[in-house]
């Protein structure tokens, strides 16, 4: 288990990071017009590649790409950990009720697995747009309740799904023949439950968490190629609009779809959020892996 530890202050450190620079600090950084080489004459105006002095490149704000990862990570590892922990928190519950009553388990797997065959990303988008995306009208809804509602249509999203894995696993379990003797010295379910099916489940209960997020955060970058940001699209619909799309919030997933149409041209402000969520699926994956494996051991 060392390495998982390993594994999650990798994950967890920019974060952290993220979290005193932009938040306790409330450091704002300077925006970057200008190039200037040794002499200190303008070579270039932003935007401009990546360089010893802007490691990500800048954008066309004049924006350094290197502190919009920073600051979008800490957002994103917030957000899967949230939708996450109530998908499994939900799961948890209705899982564990359906592998004690078998016998109700039958409308609810024909749905569940129904869900495997559609695409979350396309159901997200279905329930999400007309909400996030702004009207030539505005926001009929403010930020709070965009973001809540958000987070509640991911996390219904992911429950059915993982209420199936979570039900499996129970009844794994349940199947045992030490359960079949445990009946006999105490028949309450709660017992069972919390002295020889908890016990034997917490890290399969982490396996699916890390399952969990690893899902919302590819959903959620799924939605941003579609234009459909964390907490809303701001829409311009004048006739002078640069630009016509861009994020409420500046999470990974809104970066890079919002910087998506950028790729041919100022690569970097694409690439850079990209690096960021790319490290969050691999070390999701790895921390995964290691427990997949500590359960082998035993």
């Amino acid at each position: 288990m060392k390495k998982f530890y390993i594994l999650l202050t990798l994950l967890i450190l920019p974060a952290l990071v993220g979290v005193i620079y932009f938040d306790l600090l409330n450091i704002t950084p300077k925006s970057m017009n200008f190039l200037y080489n040794s002499n200190g004459d303008i070579m270039k105006s932003s935007p401009f590649a990546p360089s010893f002095k802007a490691l990500f490149g800048v954008d066309t704000a004049s924006k350094n790409m290197l502190f919009e990862v920073l600051s979008g990570y800490r957002i994103t590892i917030l957000i899967i950990i949230v939708i996450s922990s109530l998908s499994v928190l939900c799961s948890v519950v209705i899982g564990t009720y359906l592998a004690f009553n078998r016998k109700t388990t039958s409308i609810y797997s024909i749905f569940s697995n129904a869900l495997f065959y559609i695409p979350q990303s396309i159901l997200a988008y279905i329930l999400l747009q007309p909400l996030l995306y702004e009207t030539i009208d505005g926001f009929t809804t403010n930020m709070q309740f965009r973001m809540i509602y958000n987070i509640i249509i991911l996390t219904i999203l992911m429950t059915p799904t993982t209420t199936m894995l979570i039900k499996e696993s129970t009844q794994h379990i349940l199947n045992q023949d030490y359960i079949e003797a445990a009946y006999t010295i105490s028949p309450h379910d709660k017992h069972i439950f919390i002295k020889h099916v908890l016990p034997n489940i917490q890290t399969q209960y982490l396996i699916i968490f890390l399952r969990i997020c690893f899902q919302t955060l590819l959903v959620m970058t799924h939605l941003a190629f579609f234009k459909i940001f964390l907490g809303g699209t701001k829409v311009c619909y004048g006739p002078a609009c640069e630009i016509i799309e861009r994020p409420s919030i500046n999470d990974l997933s809104s970066l890079l779809g919002f910087h998506s149409n950028e790729l041919t041209t100022n690569w970097w402000t694409f690439y850079a959020p990209l690096v960021g969520i790319l490290y969050i699926f691999i070390i999701i994956n790895l921390m995964s892996n290691e427990l997949k494996r500590s359960i082998l051991k035993y």
